[in-house]
């Protein structure tokens, strides 16, 4: 039976239920960056010849004979080897702009769950570090992902875009604009007429896929002559716009300064200034091939390569994937030994890891979303240095404003930036391993 007054019919009365604030399901938690020593006292010069000047000792005088007269005439030609990068610094940006009615109207508890500056100014600081953070692992070449093979992706008639390594999906976010080349250091692809590149709409992380829109965010074509990139080719690596060989240099990561095994050095190697293939092992770190070993075997197996060399690493970088199998492997045997591991400079921020014993004692293995698939970071990470030219993350206000009054619009804009780079002080102490993907 029907009753006349309900919250149906008088729906104009009722309040309506809020939570009790906003659930941040972003990313936060930054291993690598985090726990990275930080030198943020970068001031000088910043030329391909006179940058940042870290030398290196990589050999003995070689002048060393049973035979006086060979030794003797040795020394004549010959001296201690001694090399030093000359590290750039390496900017990027973020932007928010703010209008003014909307700024006001959520000043205070009523009128919306959090100030929208602080929410955006939050945001925009989180988000470049985010970039950075991705950086620190990559080539140096800001190659994000790859798409995938003939296989994986076999039309082009569609929004969705599947990822050669579907692991790769973290690096890519809601709102992203990304831009296609052939090769990981050549130019863009041509953008559609709108000249976007493709528009992020939707990521599914477990399937290894994003959706591409227009600006409005309704689904297109990876083709479309508009806004998609009409000439994508199966396994076009992937950038944000604006980054690498299309746009800008990014920082030089770990896989820029310790390659691995397959990658190798060539003898026309020039690394910030340095030739490392004069000496491989001491300047450009150690590599190891563990993708038919299981984790824990192979990341052992390649603290020893490391360690005959002089060498130690401490810590290990891995994904949740290997980190997981790594933890069933050592609860098998009982000896799981979890950790909570602080940067010295932060000691609120904390991750947590496992230890194993590897050739020249414990090493600690921390697990980050971060971490390339097929990758573990061996390192001794208070050997190397994020360097930045005043805060890693900083507001641009040399002007002393924080915000800058938009010329065209009724609000508000705020930009932000890092001037900086990584730099290991000690390539021996790290090893690249190659794990299974």
């Amino acid at each position: 039976m029907a009753v006349g007054a309900n919250y149906t019919s008088l729906d104009a009365a009722f309040k309506q239920f809020y939570s009790g604030g906003i659930e941040d399901l972003t990313y936060k938690d930054r291993p690598l960056f985090g726990l990275m020593p930080k030198m943020e006292g970068w001031v000088g010069a910043d030329q391909s010849t006179r940058a940042w000047h870290i030398p290196l000792k990589f050999a003995y005088p070689p002048a060393i004979s049973a035979t006086f007269s060979v030794g003797q005439a040795r020394a004549a030609t010959t001296s201690s080897k001694i090399v030093a990068w000359e590290l750039l610094s390496r900017p990027m940006y973020g932007f928010i702009q703010i209008d003014n009615e909307s700024i006001m109207r959520s000043e205070g508890n009523e009128g919306a769950f959090v100030e929208l500056k602080s929410l955006e100014v939050n945001g925009v600081i989180e988000n470049l570090s985010n970039r950075i953070h991705h950086y620190c692992y990559g080539d140096g070449t800001a190659t994000i992902a790859q798409v995938g093979n003939s296989t994986q992706q076999p039309s082009f008639a569609t929004s969705v875009l599947t990822l050669l390594n579907p692991e790769d999906c973290v690096k890519i976010a809601y709102g992203d604009q990304l831009s296609l080349s052939g090769t990981n250091t050549g130019a863009y692809r041509a953008y559609g007429s709108n000249g976007t590149g493709l528009l992020v709409i939707g990521t599914n992380v477990d399937a290894g896929t994003i959706t591409v829109g227009n600006t409005s965010g309704v689904a297109v074509n990876l083709t479309d002559a508009t806004y998609g990139c009409p000439t994508i080719a199966n396994s076009d690596y992937i950038f944000h716009t604006g980054d690498g060989a299309g746009g800008q240099p990014v920082l030089a990561g770990f896989q820029s300064w310790i390659p691995n095994y397959a990658t190798g050095i060539a003898t026309n190697d020039l690394q910030y200034n340095v030739n490392r293939s004069q000496n491989v092992d001491f300047l450009a770190g150690s590599r190891y091939d563990a993708s038919s070993l299981g984790i824990e075997e192979g990341l052992v197996r390649a603290s020893n390569v490391v360690g005959k060399k002089g060498g130690k690493i401490e810590q290990y970088f891995i994904n949740h994937k290997h980190y997981s199998d790594l933890v069933s492997a050592l609860s098998a045997k009982g000896m799981v030994n979890f950790l909570d591991i602080r940067p010295t400079e932060y000691p609120s921020v904390g991750f947590e890891g496992v230890k194993i014993i590897g050739a020249t004692g414990e090493i600690d293995v921390i697990p980050d979303y971060a971490c390339p698939s097929g990758l573990a970071a061996g390192m001794r990470i208070s050997e190397w240095d994020f360097g930045s030219v005043g805060d890693p993350v900083r507001t641009i206000n040399s002007d002393g404003l924080e915000f800058l009054r938009l010329s065209t619009a009724d609000g508000l804009e705020a930009r932000f930036a890092t001037y900086s780079n990584i730099v290991p002080k000690i390539p021996r102490d790290n090893v690249n391993v190659t794990l299974p993907q």
